[in-house]
């Protein structure tokens, strides 16, 4: 199939991806849509309303705990349910990005550098042994360290750092039969339909090897992906690893930082085809200035 299609992890902000959706609104494209469970009373009629050309799946919904499992777990949902139709290529982005150039410029991007994968290496013939300790050790009670409930959140980083102490004491290695070279960057990412149901060969593995890590989904795909055919495929051409994947995304000035009205210029001459992250509580106005600078442009 010649579509492709974006695959959608959207926790907050209506605001944003209210925008986004209708940004990417063109028949090149169909999108996959994850509602984290944790949102209340999300419109799903509505949001089927927003499209006049782009066909949307609303996926399976889980519980997404920063830095744990169950981040791998929403993409390989995502992946799962958007393969079943053979697109050309994946896109996953968060529900707090926005593109930067017209969806038709995107598509014809990608139809160009069709068997391209663009997953990031924040060094790709390198990790470090902290980058390593993500996956090495069990990293138990990890998904509740930001939780809302504070004596839950105090508790769980205790017990966490304390089974982390233990395990290092004791020496255990969940690497040590491992014969895979690590590999670590940005979790978001445009690939093939050959890679993506290669990954889903691999999910019995992946889940055996990622459960209980810490922001393993920065790990995962970048091994998977180094340690196979796909190694050769990989697009490689800039030094950073956001640019190589063609997103605009900012972590010296934030974790990452959120983009404000300050930052049109910056964001809008940008080579990078999405940018992250936004908020409408922060910055209202450079939200509504990209999308009313890319609306119009599509040619579909």
């Amino acid at each position: 199939m010649n579509k492709q299609a974006f695959l959608i992890m959207y926790h907050n902000d209506y605001y944003i991806l209210e925008r986004l959706l209708k940004q990417i609104d063109s028949k090149n494209f169909d999108i996959y849509l994850h509602v984290d469970k944790k949102v209340k009373n999300f419109d799903f009629e509505y949001t089927k309303k927003i499209l006049k050309k782009s066909k949307i799946y609303f996926v399976k919904r889980i519980n997404v705990k920063w830095s744990a499992y169950s981040q791998i777990k929403c993409e390989l949902i995502l992946l799962n349910e958007a393969t079943k139709k053979h697109y050309s290529y994946y896109h996953l982005i968060s529900g707090v990005d926005l593109l930067l150039k017209s969806s038709d410029d995107i598509y014809q991007f990608f139809k160009k550098n069709k068997g391209k994968e663009f997953v990031a290496y924040q060094n790709i013939d390198s990790v470090t042994e902290d980058q390593k300790d993500r996956i090495k050790y069990y990293h138990i009670f990890n998904g509740n360290r930001r939780h809302k409930n504070k004596i839950i959140r105090e508790l769980s980083i205790k017990i966490y750092y304390k089974l982390l102490s233990i395990q290092k004491k004791l020496k255990i290695n969940r690497l040590k039969n491992n014969q895979l070279e690590i590999r670590k960057g940005a979790n978001w990412f445009s690939i093939t339909d050959d890679l993506a149901n290669y990954l889903l060969t691999k999910r019995e593995e992946i889940a055996k090897t990622y459960k209980f890590t810490n922001c393993a989904d920065e790990i995962f795909l970048q091994t998977i992906t180094y340690n196979s055919k796909f190694k050769n495929k990989i697009y490689n051409e800039y030094s950073d690893e956001h640019q190589n994947i063609k997103r605009y995304i900012d972590w010296n000035r934030g974790q990452p930082y959120v983009f404000s009205i300050n930052d049109y210029e910056e964001l809008i001459n940008s080579e990078c085809f999405f940018a992250r992250k936004f908020s409408s509580q922060k910055d209202k106005d450079i939200i509504d200035k990209i999308y009313t600078t890319l609306k119009g442009k599509n040619n579909d």
